[in-house]
């Protein structure tokens, strides 16, 4: 994968962590939202915190991850890699219980609604600390259980021996080599995974319509930030998976529709219930290489 990148954009994701690792029990793993945040600047995560999450969350854990003394001393590496920050936080419960009541979620199940409030969290931390087009302070990297997302300017396997992963334990791993062609230099918020809730997704094209699934988003209260196509595919899974609650079957039609013989194929009531999500989600299917 080395040689699809060109050093401007890696990153990595691992799900299904160690504890033992992480130094916390198997529980907390298990129950909380493993919160990573980037910090551009590292003056802004006093501003994070006090904004973002010690008044609504139960923090159990915080910690930086630990990385080596100088990021020179990696070959190739150009810009320093971002500063880390995990916390292993819950929302708190009178937090929640006003989230529920002020977004009339009581029919949702009490998990659904706290994983909501976590993602609209984090939507406002990068409203507020990275401006796609502005001043860019701090990311939220991702914010499911028992998962992890980083990113750097440069190659994937540069992460793993910045941030001294060497020896971290994970069941399953993602690695995403980027190439970028604006510029020098790209922004590590610009690299692949992008984090959906409890998803990492990296993606390897161009969608020829991608104005069209933005518009489509939007229109559903869905903002994209980091302006790229995979961020839409992953808004656009968010979507259909937590909000219209699609199963994946469904899910998978709705964004990468059966077309031509492989259609004919199908029984005729799923050939029904395919074009019924076709011709639903037309404007939001992407579309291209």
């Amino acid at each position: 994968m080395h040689n699809r990148g060109n050093g401007k954009g890696g990153g990595i994701a691992a799900v299904g962590l160690s504890h033992e690792d992480l130094g916390v029990s198997r529980s907390i793993l298990k129950d909380d939202y493993l919160l990573l945040i980037a910090l551009l600047d590292p003056e802004a995560r006093s501003e994070v915190e006090e904004g973002f999450i010690t008044p609504l969350m139960d923090v159990d854990k915080s910690e930086r991850i630990p990385t080596v003394s100088d990021y020179r001393k990696i070959p190739g590496l150009e810009l320093k890699p971002p500063d880390v920050w995990r916390y292993f936080v819950r929302v708190k419960e009178d937090v929640l219980d006003r989230f529920i009541r002020e977004n009339k979620l009581a029919d949702m199940d009490r998990r659904r609604a706290e994983d909501e409030f976590i993602y609209q969290n984090s939507f406002k931390i990068n409203t507020r600390f990275y401006a796609s087009l502005g001043e860019k302070r701090a990311f939220v990297l991702s914010h499911g259980r028992d998962m992890m997302i980083l990113k750097i300017v440069g190659y994937a396997e540069d992460i793993v021996r910045y941030y001294k992963l060497e020896n971290f334990r994970a069941h399953v791993w993602i690695a995403h080599q980027r190439y970028p062609t604006k510029g020098r230099v790209w922004h590590p918020g610009g690299a692949h995974p992008f984090m959906g809730m409890h998803e990492a997704l990296v993606h390897n094209g161009d969608f020829a319509n991608y104005h069209s699934v933005v518009e489509y988003l939007e229109q559903r209260g869905r903002h994209p930030l980091f302006l790229t196509d995979t961020e839409v595919s992953v808004l656009l899974f968010d979507l259909l998976n937590r909000k219209y609650n699609y199963p994946l079957e469904y899910i998978i039609e709705a964004m990468a529709p059966t077309t031509e013989l492989d259609f004919d194929m199908l029984p005729p009531e799923k050939q029904k219930i395919y074009r019924a999500i076709q011709t639903t989600h037309i404007h939001g299917s992407p579309d291209g290489p």
